[in-house]
């Protein structure tokens, strides 16, 4: 770093990370550059701050080979963060919680892989330890107001506003991918321990507008965070929350700080910890989600919801402009919606993935009782179109769209290789 320069310059390994060509568009992301960028930026407040791994965090896939040591860089870079000196940060760990005074505790999870991620990349992990240091942590506080803080939003928090792409790849909320147990488990601690009263979470990339950007669960409220920079938002909406917490009186309220049009505060929400009550005071409009998709929960009322007693409540000919819901044999739960059949989770009933995901002039048949899902096209009569969805090896029925990044990247690499071996040979 230069006497009159503020920004470190970058390190050969950076360098090559900004030349890669599949890594746009945000070149710095995870790198040793990226960390010193954001410390100076925070520490321009000259305010107490803590920080927290998102998927993005762990992409300085050119500057360290291995997650661990990704990790570790963010977690030196941000050692002497105030919310996040605890023992053990310096040792690669940079979840954190701290005590904040007046019985409130601030807890920050961290997703802990990029590369070793067993399907897409940008899923939020949270590894088995920092999940049991989570609800030990919680545990052990049953005086205290528990505020957590992730990337990602956990799986049965109701923010049902998300984009498509993150329902397409398995990675819309922590441990979406995997077991789904353990993504069910933050949820669960959450009904299980009444001292946890608000979680925030980012990683939609979309605005606070929409009337499901603030939900709540029992005691717990949950807040989605927006983006302040121009190349990050999705629907073209820059905000950023701010929160007024009164722990004297127990009661939290929640702002929409707008970074466009003269960066106004907006009063979203005032939410009472001890007795639960949500007061919704923004004037929220559900802006037109265009290609971010909108989910729902499963209701008796739907028009065909079935728990297939008979195969004839099982078909649906005209599935483009329905809405409808099967109980399979198994237990899943698939939901027909916005021209897709979409995966449930059959406890929450938030939804896991896309199952099919054009339904233009297609018929689907659910048969046998809840064993088989068929889709077919419209008036084929001789069958000839006939599709079986057959379920994944663990019993699910969502697809995987997309795959590690870092293998898809040493596939590139490895092919880029091979055509130039085979030109140079031919010359």
């Amino acid at each position: 770093m230069t006497k009159n320069s503020p920004h470190p310059s970058p390190s050969p390994a950076t360098a090559r990370f900004a030349r890669h060509p599949l890594l746009s568009p945000s070149p710095d992301a995870g790198t040793s550059l990226s960390f010193a960028l954001a410390k100076s930026f925070l520490s321009s407040f000259s305010l107490p701050y803590g920080v927290i791994t998102g998927n993005h965090d762990l992409e300085g896939l050119d500057e360290f080979p291995t997650d661990q040591a990704n990790l570790e860089a963010f977690s030196s870079a941000f050692a002497d963060a105030h919310m996040n000196d605890y023992e053990g940060n310096n040792a690669g760990r940079p979840y954190w919680s701290k005590d904040l005074g007046d019985s409130v505790l601030a807890v920050g999870l961290c997703t802990t892989r990029f590369r070793d991620a067993v399907h897409s990349s940008h899923e939020v992990y949270v590894d088995d330890d920092q999940l049991a240091w989570f609800e030990s942590t919680v545990k052990s506080h049953p005086a205290h107001r528990v505020l957590v803080f992730s990337h990602a939003p956990v799986l049965g928090c109701n923010l049902k506003v998300l984009q498509d792409v993150h329902l397409r790849n398995g990675c819309a909320y922590i441990n979406h991918s995997g077991d789904i147990a353990r993504a069910r488990r933050f949820i669960d601690i959450v009904r299980s321990n009444a001292n946890v009263k608000c979680w925030f979470s980012g990683h939609y990339h979309l605005s606070h507008d929409f009337e499901d950007s603030i939900s709540q669960v029992g005691g717990c409220l949950f807040v989605q965070c927006g983006v302040m920079g121009p190349a990050s938002t999705r629907d073209d909406t820059r905000q950023t929350r701010i929160v007024d917490l009164d722990p004297l009186g127990g009661s939290v309220d929640v702002y929409t700080c707008n970074h466009h049009g003269g960066g106004g505060l907006r009063l979203d929400a005032r939410f009472d910890m001890e007795g639960g009550g949500l007061e919704r005071l923004a004037d929220t409009h559900d802006p037109d989600p265009g290609s971010f998709q909108t989910t729902y929960t499963p209701r008796e009322e739907d028009g065909c919801y079935s728990k297939l007693e008979g195969d004839d409540s099982g078909v649906v000919v005209d599935p483009s402009d329905m809405v409808c819901w099967w109980h399979m044999e198994c237990g899943r739960v698939l939901g027909c919606h916005d021209n897709k059949v979409i995966e449930y989770d059959p406890q929450t009933l938030s939804p896991l993935g896309i199952v099919v995901e054009d339904l233009t002039e297609k018929e689907i048949r659910v048969v046998n009782g809840g064993k088989v899902l068929v889709v077919l096209d419209k008036g084929d009569e001789g069958l000839e179109s006939l599709e079986v969805v057959q379920p994944n090896a663990d019993g699910s029925y969502w697809v995987r769209f997309q795959r590690n990044k870092k293998q898809r990247l040493d596939e590139k690499m490895r092919e880029e290789m091979a055509k130039t071996a085979l030109e140079k040979g031919r010359l």
